[in-house]
């Protein structure tokens, strides 16, 4: 009788283990990358005259993106290089900030004084990598 019911208590622990069945849902959402040139002329000195700054259009950046999604900008001075932001580069503090619908860039000397537009044309990646 203790050998029937050992058997049948091995076969039912046996069958347990082997019916479960792990399952991994992975919901993937990608990023969104976009390139703006930036003309230097874009540029324009803010109300305190301490810096310059520059406004893009950026229409991923809706409400919800701007509550839950990460931005990441970079610079590229030099074709194929690119610098992420925030940086300093020539003595120049560049940083960034965004809002619904925009990005705004800004630019400062370091050591505070009269602010330096930028000379040439800038290429700036923005990433926008969502999340829920």
């Amino acid at each position: 009788m203790k050998k029937i019911l050992s058997i049948a208590c091995v076969v039912l622990i046996v069958a347990a283990l082997t019916s479960c069945k792990k399952t991994y849902v992975t919901n993937v959402t990608p990023n969104s990358t976009y390139l703006v040139t930036i003309p230097a002329s874009s540029w324009m000195q803010t109300t305190d005259g301490k810096s310059d700054s520059v406004s893009i259009k950026a229409p991923a950046i809706d409400n919800f993106f701007n509550n839950n999604g990460a931005t990441l900008v970079y610079f590229s001075f030099f074709k194929g290089v690119y610098e992420q932001i925030p940086e300093v580069y020539n003595n120049v503090s560049y940083s960034y900030f965004h809002y619904t619908g925009n990005l705004v860039l800004y630019s400062q000397p370091v050591g505070g004084g009269v602010p330096v537009k930028p000379t040439s044309d800038i290429t700036v990646k923005l990433v926008l990598i969502p999340s829920e």
